[in-house]
């Protein structure tokens, strides 16, 4: 039965014997369909699980999943990877039909991104290729003695620092259209910072400052586009799958994290309404390629001992914001590439 799956091994025979439902695995994986935040929260659950567990039965929820929530083609791997253990003819057909529907309206929809003016995207704010037009690092070089003064400023001040980070958080957040605050809330956060006052908070206490402090540590640094991804999954771990505002009504709604829209098949836009401006970032297809070639010149960039720090990380910024290489929540991650 059900509520008598367990591990003998870990059977605590001393204990008196307990009936109740809530402590049956049935109860445990039961949840209310009418509850999308506890939806969302089981389905975090099992994105986790299925990271190190392979199974037939986490592979089939997370695929279903993903496919009701709109991400078809991740959906689609993972059919086919639980296919590779099932071997079941009618799955086989069923997915030989899906792929060929679901990858022909990916490329209809990158077409269609690339090249249909209903879109209305900017004229100045087309994709442009960073490859192409974004290779030129900021000219903005120093003397010996404004290097001195610099470092010494950013190590000893540590007051100015700070209150740079949080406005550095702040206009990301701006920029990729996440949240803004008002001026003086503005102003008050940049001086009082994020974390409560009444709470220790031991800033290299988390997985993803912990992975950009060690490759900061690396001599030469060596950015690649696997460690973005991972330092993406890492941001993103609680936020793939949320109950959220997207305008029309809440609804559930999933992000791929750790892997680029170019395997997602997802192309993105920005719109400023204030401005009446659409944004058009890099095409799906070309993302790998551009974030590739970003990460070369970020390399090089950083091994530069004479540019301007910040001349450096507002080339950082353009170039990485412009490719857009993942789904959502970019400026997580330039945030601490800087």
């Amino acid at each position: 039965a059900m509520s008598n799956l367990h591990l003998t091994t870990y059977l605590d025979v001393d204990r008196p014997q307990l009936e109740q439902f809530s402590v049956t695995v049935q109860a445990s994986l039961t949840v209310d369909s009418s509850n999308a935040v506890a939806c969302a929260a089981s389905a975090r659950l099992w994105e986790c699980l299925l990271e190190e567990h392979r199974l037939p039965y986490l592979l089939l929820r997370v695929a279903d999943m993903r496919m009701t929530l709109g991400s078809k083609v991740t959906a689609l791997s993972l059919y086919e990877e639980l296919q590779t253990m099932l071997n079941d003819p009618n799955l086989a057909h069923w997915i030989a039909q899906s792929r060929s529907s679901i990858l022909a309206e990916a490329q209809r929809q990158l077409l269609s991104y690339k090249n249909n003016p209903s879109l209305g995207f900017s004229w100045s704010q087309r994709w442009r290729s960073t490859i192409e037009n974004d290779h030129t690092f900021p000219y903005c070089k120093l003397q010996r003695a404004q290097i001195v003064v610099i470092r010494d400023q950013w190590q000893n001040d540590r007051g100015s620092q700070e209150d740079f980070l949080n406005l550095h958080c702040l206009e990301t957040n701006v920029i990729e259209g996440t949240l803004e605050f008002d001026s003086p809330a503005t102003a008050k956060l940049v001086k009082v910072g994020f974390f409560s006052e009444t709470e220790p908070v031991d800033p290299i206490g988390g997985a993803a400052l912990n992975e950009i402090f060690t490759f900061l540590k690396s001599d030469p640094p060596n950015l690649t586009v696997e460690a973005v991804c991972r330092l993406h999954a890492t941001l993103m771990q609680t936020s793939r799958i949320l109950y959220t505002d997207m305008g029309s009504g809440r609804r559930l709604s999933y992000v791929n994290v750790g892997i680029t829209r170019q395997v997602s098949c997802v192309n993105v836009t920005a719109t400023l309404r204030e401005y009446g401006m659409k944004i058009q970032f890099c095409p799906s297809d070309e993302v790998e390629a551009e974030l590739a070639t970003f990460c070369k010149r970020f390399n090089d960039l950083v091994q530069q001992p004479d540019v301007d720090p910040f001349a450096s990380a507002a080339w950082i910024s353009h170039v990485f914001i412009t490719i857009h290489p993942f789904e959502a929540s970019f400026s997580s991650v330039f945030i601490t590439l800087h």
